[in-house]
């Protein structure tokens, strides 16, 4: 049996940037969670996107090689793009949306339409997080973070756990090359571990390394190498509802981009608005650009 597939990047600016997403066609081909397990794992990336147009119940699902996970930003848009291209979004006149199911919770997506296929896209949620301000003292944290004190203790914002799909330690810096030489010591995090509920760090500070946004973001957590920037979009929730938080952001409409990577590796660029309402939930739009880099097929016995 051979599955079409396409290799997408995801928040790319130009070839060879951004996330690598594989999405699988399983065009009337029933698949278990064993089986796209082994595929994620053969494709290697951060994770495999599967579209199945027959399964009215789970029509579309996100795995790594350890097993099924939940959508992020960047599996969103790389769903979108290829159903757009498989006919399978509503047309909406100038553009076209597309429905995504995950648990109870509906996400729809809007993609732009161009000559050239699927152009910019964006997908809205509402968000109801969980915050916490009780953080490490920011000395502790530095040295768990191998930097220098003040380059967080001198950001105009102050570090938090917020929950939305994920409790995430959201550490502010002072500029983006302090977030780029930053790294998890060890023995001194898991001292802090007994203090906070989450190992997932998202580092942001104001600037960027592309030129093209307000903030630079990196995922770290104990199970990352070193010097390696996985993608920041499964985040992405979580750092809105952050910044949605400060007592400076005035109710009304917002709009920011972050970046992530390094000068040496591949850049990715997320553009986001956010409407803050007193005593509403936070609405946000995500978006970006998808670069489709290449169709296959994958032989399965």
């Amino acid at each position: 049996m051979a599955l079409d597939y396409a290799l997408l990047d995801v928040f790319a600016g130009a070839p060879f940037q951004g996330t690598q997403i594989p999405v699988v066609m399983l065009n009337g081909a029933g698949m278990d969670e064993q089986g796209k397990t082994a595929i994620a794992s053969e494709f290697q990336q951060t994770e495999t996107v599967f579209i199945e147009p027959g399964n009215s119940a789970v029509p579309v699902s996100v795995f790594s090689g350890k097993g099924p996970q939940l959508f992020g930003a960047h599996t969103i848009l790389a769903a979108s793009y290829v159903a757009h291209e498989m006919g399978l979004t509503k047309d909406e006149g100038q553009f076209a949306s597309y429905l995504l199911k995950q648990n109870d919770q509906l996400i729809e997506s809007f993609i732009d339409k161009t000559d050239a296929g699927p152009g910019a896209i964006q997908f809205a949620r509402v968000l109801s997080p969980t915050i916490d301000r009780y953080t490490p003292e920011i000395p502790r944290l530095a040295d768990a973070l191998n930097i220098d004190e003040k380059h967080i203790s001198f950001s105009k914002y102050k570090p938090m756990v917020v929950s939305v799909d994920k409790p995430t330690l959201i550490v502010p810096f002072t500029k983006p090359e302090h977030v780029l030489a930053a790294s998890l010591n060890a023995e001194r995090w898991a001292s802090l571990a007994g203090g906070i509920y989450t190992s997932e760090l998202f580092l942001f500070a104001p600037g960027c390394i592309t030129g093209e946004s307000e903030f630079h973001g990196r995922i770290l957590n104990p199970n990352l190498p070193r010097d390696v920037f996985p993608p920041i979009g499964n985040v992405m929730p979580e750092f809105i509802a952050y910044l949605a938080e400060q007592k400076e952001t005035a109710p009304g409409t917002h709009t920011f981009s972050v970046d992530r990577g390094s000068p040496e590796t591949r850049k990715s660029l997320l553009r986001a608005e956010f409407d803050k309402r007193p005593g509403k939930e936070v609405r946000c739009r995500i978006g970006g650009n998808v670069v489709k880099m290449g169709v296959g097929s994958l032989l399965v016995s």
